[in-house]
């Protein structure tokens, strides 16, 4: 729902030639003000949305006004790049998986322990270096799931979500094989999208493998 209201929020600004206030948006959308303003809120946290000043008619401060980040032209361009990496979606998640490992190991330093390193300090030192947020993070019989903002990968996920995925996933496999390769060899990484429906936050969990056990399956990257 709360995807389905921001893009119709994108839809009617990019009707517009001026600006709008978030008063008119809400009685174009037929939502409560505060509603607008929290998702005009969340669209300019993501970089789509940029505000401005709006004159007013006669006495008073100017008004804050909402309009796109207008994109250069090159912008439509990463998603044909990012379909290029593969003809399936399987195969387009595997080149993604493999992008982040090297874009982790770029950011990644030499762990020297003796004993094994602690999973989840090790996946949010690595995310934390790459523009990721954690806002949560619950550990229970083993497993541990980090809840985190994906707007590092917000471009890619609107158009290739399986390249965003691979991505995230190939990051933390990385940062836990350069943590210790016993540690990369004991947890299996997947990703899924906000349980609460949002369009930013990712879950990353990393759960203890089952000898004998199959793969775990993925939940897709919305």
């Amino acid at each position: 729902m709360a995807t389905k209201q921001r893009e119709k929020i994108i839809a009617l600004l990019a009707e517009s030639d001026e600006p709008m206030v978030a008063g008119e948006i809400s009685t174009r959308l037929d939502l409560h003000v505060t509603t607008a303003r929290f998702h005009l809120a969340k669209l300019v946290d993501e970089g789509r949305v940029e505000t401005t000043t709006v004159p007013t008619l006669g006495v008073g401060r100017p008004s804050v006004g909402y309009q796109l980040v207008h994109q250069a032209p090159t912008g439509a361009l990463l998603g044909h790049l990012l379909g290029q990496l593969g003809s399936t979606r399987a195969a387009r998640e595997r080149a993604g998986a493999e992008a982040g490992r090297l874009w982790a190991e770029q950011h990644s330093s030499p762990v020297i322990a003796a004993d094994l390193p602690d999973p989840v300090t090790v996946a949010s030192e690595i995310l934390g270096k790459l523009g990721f947020q954690v806002s949560n993070i619950v550990s229970a019989f083993g497993s541990h799931e980090l809840r985190l903002c994906s707007c590092p990968l917000q471009d890619i996920a609107r158009t290739h979500p399986e390249v965003a995925r691979g991505v995230a996933r190939g990051v933390i496999e990385q940062a836990l094989a350069a943590g210790s390769p016993a540690l990369s060899s004991q947890y299996a990484v997947s990703v899924s999208p906000d349980p609460s429906g949002g369009d930013c936050e990712i879950v990353l969990r990393l759960a203890p493998v089952r000898r004998g056990a199959g793969p775990l399956a993925e939940i897709p990257f919305r």
